[in-house]
């Protein structure tokens, strides 16, 4: 509606611009015959003068109304390469990540105690299951499904290390996490961020697996990892994703 109003009031200003121009040559030449030549040349140089201001006019007009869509297009196309940037370089890698982490733990936990918690285990192997009475122990395929899992942490590590910049001042990620109705069963550590409570968990599975790690379970069971992590990387994507959509349509509407 907005650019439909800009076009017609410019199609408006050339046309007053004509007329006048049509109603000044035609009252020129009713009167011109009545002049001499050197008033004739006076009216003439007047009236080009006239329409030449008019003709200004409507240029500036036209040309500060250009350069403020430039202007908004430009910046418009700014804000959408930083939320592209987000998703292409950070958040999209991390839920690919986070996915087929999720898949193999999955695989992993069939078969499981209901209580069972791979640091926690991993810290203390020789702990009694309430559900199975029992201590479990580790199959080949356990172990290989935990270093597949493992590997895939490293690869989150690296991309907390060298992208999360790109996060901002994102309030969801960068400020204390306080887990939400149905993840706040577990007791988290506090005064940590989402990412960095990631991160903690990370390094200290891996460390327990490679027993570089052992008892003292109450020090480390807190580093658990953070459920709702995919949750809110796919909440954060979708968000951007609008945000994106929004832009595209704003840039169209400026083209037209």
């Amino acid at each position: 509606m907005e650019n439909y109003l800009l076009i017609n009031s410019r199609d408006i200003l050339f046309l007053l611009i004509s007329l006048t121009k049509m109603i000044m040559i035609n009252f020129a030449n009713s009167i011109i015959l009545s002049f001499s030549a050197e008033v004739n040349a006076a009216i003439i140089a007047c009236i080009g003068s006239v329409i030449a201001a008019f003709i200004s006019i409507y240029q500036t007009v036209i040309s500060r109304r250009d350069n403020k869509k430039n202007i908004t297009r430009v910046e418009l196309l700014q804000s959408k390469q930083i939320f592209e940037t987000k998703l292409d370089e950070f958040f999209i890698p991390l839920r690919h990540h986070l996915e087929n982490s999720k898949t193999l733990f999955k695989i992993f936990q069939k078969g499981k105690p209901t209580t069972f918690r791979t640091l926690t285990h991993l810290l203390n192997k020789k702990q009694i299951y309430p559900d199975t009475n029992r201590k479990l122990k580790l199959n080949k395929n356990d172990i290989s499904l935990i270093k597949a899992i493992i590997k895939i942490g490293k690869k989150i590590e690296q991309l907390i290390h060298d992208k999360s910049y790109l996060i901002g001042d994102d309030a969801e990620f960068v400020k204390e996490y306080i887990p939400r109705p149905g993840y706040d069963n577990l007791p988290y550590e506090q005064d940590m961020t989402l990412l960095s409570l990631l991160a903690s968990h990370l390094v200290t599975i891996r460390m327990a697996f490679n027993d570089d790690l052992s008892g003292q379970r109450n020090n480390f069971e807190s580093f658990v990892f953070p459920n709702e992590i995919n949750v809110r990387v796919n909440e954060k994507i979708i968000e951007l994703e609008t945000k994106i959509s929004s832009i595209e349509a704003q840039i169209l509407k400026l083209n037209k």
